[in-house]
């Protein structure tokens, strides 16, 4: 049971510090990517807090379970969930967390040093 504790109190720790990195960025950015590629707010705030919340509560509810019984049976189910959320999370990481929003207008053309095709005429 030991064992368990430990790979269930990891999971659940790994949730919430990857929900409050995720709901932070969103107010305060690294700046690591581009602006084109930057998380979408609403979405971002949404897993965060989500992550944050789960995962404390089932850490809460492991640490009861140390003084009450009543607590050990909700364990399993709650890692099993846990795994489910934390691999969603990643699918949902991959492909949609940051997609590229395309400016839709073109970069303008620099003069440099009249080295233009205009100038060759």
């Amino acid at each position: 049971m030991l064992l368990f504790y430990i790979f269930y109190y990891v999971l659940f720790t790994v949730l919430v510090f990857q929900g409050l990195h995720l709901a932070s960025e969103v107010g305060d950015p690294l700046g690591t990517v581009p602006e084109e590629v930057a998380q979408a707010p609403s979405p971002s705030l949404g897993w965060g807090s989500f992550l944050v919340a789960y995962g404390a509560l089932c850490i809460l509810i492991a640490l009861l379970s140390h003084a009450y019984d009543y607590f050990v049976s909700a364990l399993r189910p709650l890692m099993g969930t846990g795994w489910v959320i934390l691999t969603t999370f990643g699918a949902w990481i991959v492909f949609k967390g940051r997609t590229v929003k395309y400016l839709g207008v073109a970069s303008p053309e620099l003069d440099h040093g009249g080295h233009s095709d205009d100038a060759h005429g």
